[in-house]
């Protein structure tokens, strides 16, 4: 989840599903509520953490990143140098699962109103202008951590992808490759107010309305794939049927690798 952060036009919350781990997910970050604020004032901090899923959040937390700190290079590498065939294991990746459970299509009168939200979600990206601010304001930093974020909890939208529009991508991947702690700081400190927003959100869909919920995230994850190449980020230079080719089996492959994970 932390290397689909960083790149532009995969959301976490996607490799979150693929992985099965999205409810569980949901839920952890949903539990830091009035009563767990009720179990810390009463010094039960064994109860508050079992109440957060304390284990699941440090892991998944720890994980993240992980990936992020040593692998931010590596992705600002792979898009400048490989970018077809960096662009068609995306894709694929993003594709393939979507025809896994539990995005596996069903459908329904909920999945076809979900397919035109998604649509017109889509459809609106498309026509924003992409951004390149030479210099971003604390405040500007604040807000884009609060937009983005919704990519861990709304698969199909890329929080990178958001901050491109915004203009604050590159700033945020150089301070975190550069360990820029003050920047990193003051967009986390949105990020986090944003996401225990959201999360509030997701959580009563999902309940009540999870196969319409389930074909927006569908929709999403299939119409932004277009979005990774439309992307400034290079300029594809090696696009040719082996970069292609060689980029789309191995987003097959990892799917794959993914579900047997999943299922074992």
């Amino acid at each position: 989840m932390g290397i689909a952060e960083v790149i532009p036009g995969v959301s976490g919350g996607t490799i979150a599903l693929i992985l099965g781990v999205y409810e569980r997910l949901i839920e952890a970050i949903r539990s830091f509520d009035i009563s767990l604020l009720r179990l810390l004032k009463q010094g039960r901090y064994g109860d508050s953490w079992d109440h957060i899923d304390g284990n699941y959040i440090l892991v998944l937390f720890l994980g993240m990143v992980i990936s992020i700190f040593t692998l931010s290079s590596l992705i600002l590498f792979l898009m400048a140098v490989y970018p077809a065939a960096f662009k068609a294991f995306l894709s694929a990746v993003l594709v393939f699962s979507a025809f896994l459970e539990p995005l596996k299509p069903k459908i329904s009168r909920p999945f076809v109103i979900g397919i035109i939200l998604s649509f017109i979600i889509c459809s609106f990206l498309y026509l924003l202008p992409e951004k390149d601010l030479a210099t971003i304001s604390p405040l500007y930093l604040f807000f884009s951590g609060f937009i983005a974020i919704s990519a861990l909890v709304v698969p199909g939208i890329s929080g990178s992808f958001i901050l491109l529009l915004m203009g604050s991508y590159q700033s945020i991947l150089l301070a975190v490759r550069d360990l820029d702690f003050t920047i990193i700081s003051i967009f986390l400190s949105g990020a986090v107010l944003g996401l225990f927003s959201i999360v509030r959100v997701i959580q009563l869909l999902y309940e009540k309305h999870k196969d319409f919920l389930l074909a927006v995230f569908f929709g999403l994850i299939i119409f932004c794939v277009p979005l990774l190449w439309m992307q400034g980020y290079s300029h594809d230079s090696d696009l040719n049927f082996t970069s292609l080719s060689v980029g789309s089996l191995m987003g097959i492959s990892i799917v794959f690798i993914f579900k047997k994970f999943r299922n074992s």
